[in-house]
């Protein structure tokens, strides 16, 4: 039986610090993408010059098209970044394994400048920061268990997966996005306008990695209102996950429940009835409001 490249794949491995490791590194590894957008390419003023799909089946993160209609990726689980052209043929590849931040991002200066880039205004900095990590004091890339870059990178690929899914009952107004700075894969929808036609409300799906509020990996339902909604701290229990409310707007569902349940298409499941049991919550409440 031929296996399609968007099925969920079966996640085994519990969070620890080797896997964290691993997509901390994948994280700053994204930030090359981001240079380039925040750089080479016109900017964009919600920053969407700087983020990046997943492709199924190649499991790259792909950034947006230079100028000339080349991109770079990044290979999550070999941790190499490529130059694509404008029909996505790898012309150059630049292995990360025991290589410093600053050499990675002169020798892609440099593979861009080679390709005909204009490389003049291609700097090191960018307009927010990330968690430091050991590579930010001259440590180098490490592949050491690549057990722990493929977990990681089946995050993204069934993130990818089922908010695909969610977002076809929705009039989709932006796309599916991995954003650099908090290396998130999310979108969000308009639910409500005003007569003027401005957005009044808003739902909010994705994939986060650990932050300040969840110390693992975890998908999150997130909306915002305008107009201050009453009755929040009473909304009906979810399928799986759980509200988050007073403390954020929104309800997530940690990577420690997901691997619960021991079948890829249970998990697939459990993740897309948090979701769905979510927003039919929220879309009552915001309609009896």
């Amino acid at each position: 039986m031929k296996i399609s490249v968007n099925e969920w794949k079966l996640m085994t491995m519990a969070f620890n610090n080797e896997l964290n490791d691993a997509l901390q590194q994948q994280h700053h590894t994204a930030q090359f993408i981001a240079l380039v957008g925040r750089h080479l390419i016109p900017q964009q003023p919600d920053d969407s010059n700087t983020n990046m799909e997943f492709v199924f089946g190649k499991d790259i993160l792909r950034g947006n098209a230079l100028p000339k209609g080349m991109r770079v990726a990044l290979q999550l689980s070999e941790m190499k970044i490529s130059i694509l052209d404008k029909d996505n043929n790898v012309k150059n590849v630049i292995a990360l394994e025991g290589k410093t931040k600053q050499k990675v991002f002169v020798e892609l200066a440099q593979n861009l400048a080679d390709l005909g880039i204009d490389v003049t205004d291609f700097k090191n900095e960018l307009h927010y920061e990330i968690p430091l990590h050991q590579l930010d004091k001259g440590a180098v890339f490490s592949l050491k268990n690549k057990n722990d870059f493929i977990e990681n990178t089946n995050y993204r690929h069934n993130a990818k997966i089922i908010l695909n899914e969610i977002a076809q009952h929705f009039e989709q107004e932006e796309p599916i996005r991995i954003w650099p700075h908090h290396f998130d894969t999310g979108a969000f929808f308009v639910i409500g306008k005003n007569e003027k036609g401005e957005t009044t409300q808003t739902i909010g799906i994705g994939f986060a990695i650990p932050d300040s509020m969840i110390d693992e990996p975890y998908y999150y339902l997130s909306f915002w209102s305008e107009n201050p909604i009453k009755g929040l701290e009473k909304l009906d229990a979810l399928d799986a996950g759980k509200w988050m409310i007073p403390d954020w707007n929104g309800a997530v569902l940690r990577q420690s429940e997901i691997l619960e349940v021991g079948s890829a298409s249970g998990q697939h499941n459990l993740v897309k009835s948090f979701f769905n049991s979510g927003i039919n919550i929220l879309m009552d409440h915001f309609n009896k409001s």
